[in-house]
Parts: structure tokens; C-alpha cells; sequence
């Protein structure tokens, strides 16, 4: 048996369901269960310490190197504002599309995959007054279960997004034989 890393056997269940519900990639962050759309996320991986980028916002960990290319890693208890806790073996990174670009999002755990019919999910607007919620979609209700699903292309603004892909290209190390002669 080859040395194979299986904190992904997560995504390699059994994708069911119908029109009428959509599947989300279930974690936890602090307390609360949050779920984001698994059409959205690329890859988990396991939790690597991001090489630090100096002038980043405080909820950007670093980058680390994904399938050769440079992404920013976002803290989401940072960015809850949530007590930075220590990391265990159960946090990894989540990898997602946001607003077109690559991101790693470090989360505590990852719990499964959960269908939720649409008739179980009350949108956002209805619950928008209680703070910090501006980064929700949705709530999803299974049972006595509550899931907070992300709106992934709020998790960061394009103005930081932009200013973020800047601070990463100024830093990064020039390329080899590429130096105008």
C-alpha cells in the first residue's frame, strides 16, 4: 500500500440527491457547523503552516504552494473573529474558487457531507440583523442540526482580493533566467 494521504476519503463518498437539495462540504469553526457548496471546493488538504506575507490583512495566514501555484490562506476564526485556537490533526485547509480565484481556507474539522433539501434551507435575508452574519448565504436545519452555509464570495472583497494578489506577486522570489537579458 503506497504512502497515500486520505484526509480527502471525505469527497470521494458517493455524491447523491436530486434537484431539490444540494450537497455541502460540512466543518466546523469555533462552536458552529458551517457549510460551504462542494461544487465550490477543489481539494482538503491537510493543515501545513502558510509561509507569512508581510502588509496582508490579519485573517490571511500566508500562501502555500497548491499544485504549483501561490494561494492565500484565509483563517476563518480569524476572520469570525473567533479565539485563535491551536492547531490539532483534525484542521485543514479547504480549497475553493472565490470570485474567480483560487483560496485555502484553514477551518478546525471537516465533518461530512450533508444533502439538504430546499425546503430545509431559510435564506440569509431572514436572519441578516444578528452581527456577523454577513458572510452567511443560508441556514440549513436537519433535525436539531444547524449548518451556516458560507457565501464563499464574501468571505473576502474584491478590493482586498485585489490588493492581496498584489502584495503576493510583489513578493514573490523572481523567476529564474528571467531578468530582461
Amino acid at each position: 500500500m503506497a504512502g497515500t494521504d486520505n484526509t480527502m476519503d471525505i469527497l470521494n463518498l458517493q455524491f447523491t440527491g436530486s434537484e431539490t437539495e444540494k450537497q455541502y462540504i460540512i466543518f466546523s469553526v469555533g462552536d458552529e457547523e458551517f457549510g460551504v457548496d462542494v461544487l465550490r471546493v477543489q481539494e482538503i488538504i491537510r493543515y501545513a503552516e502558510p509561509t507569512k506575507i508581510p502588509h496582508a490583512p490579519d485573517f490571511v495566514e500566508g500562501v502555500i504552494n497548491f499544485r504549483g501555484a501561490i494561494i492565500p490562506v484565509l483563517n476563518l476564526r480569524t476572520r469570525f473573529a473567533l479565539q485563535k485556537a491551536a492547531d490539532n490533526v483534525f484542521t485543514v485547509i479547504i480549497v475553493v474558487e472565490i470570485n474567480g480565484k483560487t483560496f485555502g481556507l484553514t477551518v478546525d474539522q471537516v465533518s461530512d457531507i450533508l444533502s439538504i433539501p430546499d425546503d430545509k434551507i431559510q435564506p440569509a435575508s431572514e436572519f441578516s440583523a444578528r452581527a456577523g452574519t454577513e458572510y452567511l448565504k443560508a441556514m440549513g436545519k436537519m433535525g436539531n442540526r444547524l449548518v451556516l452555509i458560507l457565501d464563499l464570495d464574501k468571505i473576502i472583497s474584491l478590493n482586498w482580493q485585489k490588493k492581496l494578489e498584489e502584495i503576493i506577486e510583489a513578493s514573490a522570489p523572481p523567476v529564474p533566467g528571467n531578468n530582461g537579458n
